[in-house]
């Protein structure tokens, strides 16, 4: 009778584990041929203590900056209805994971000008200050 309780408790833990792991790699979502979202796009945050905002940012992409070969973005800053602005940074290793389409799917969706709603983290790493990564973009 044990051994049965044992293998139903170990298999119900296991398979709440395998369900609950998520793949790790960025994944876009498209209407048609326009990609409207992308997600999964902050990988682990090694040696950096983030959290996730309690509410998404949204609003519209005022500027966008790239990586040294102009071809990621590795930046964008967003203006929300209170000409807020907020400085939004990618993750650029975890988004080299989408394979050859990345920097083009990256950089159509965080058009400037495009409204977005912005799912971010603030991860602070070792006295270098408190930065924000998003973590799933979606264009409205």
């Amino acid at each position: 009778m044990n051994k049965i309780y044992f293998f139903v408790v170990f298999a119900f833990v296991l398979a709440t584990n395998v369900i609950a792991q998520d793949n790790g790699s960025p994944s876009a979502k498209f209407r048609g041929s326009k990609i409207i979202e992308i997600s999964n796009m902050l990988g682990d945050a090694d040696g950096m203590d983030c959290r996730k905002l309690s509410k998404p940012i949204v609003g519209t992409i005022l500027k966008r900056d790239f990586d040294e070969n102009e071809v990621m973005v590795t930046v964008f800053v967003v203006r929300d209805a209170r000409d807020n602005r907020k400085f939004i940074n990618i993750d650029s290793t975890q988004m080299s994971g989408m394979g050859r389409q990345t920097a083009s799917n990256l950089s159509s969706l965080l058009a400037k000008g495009s409204r977005v709603q912005v799912t971010a983290y603030e991860c602070s790493g070792g006295g270098s200050g408190v930065f924000t990564y998003a973590e799933r973009v979606k264009r409205f």
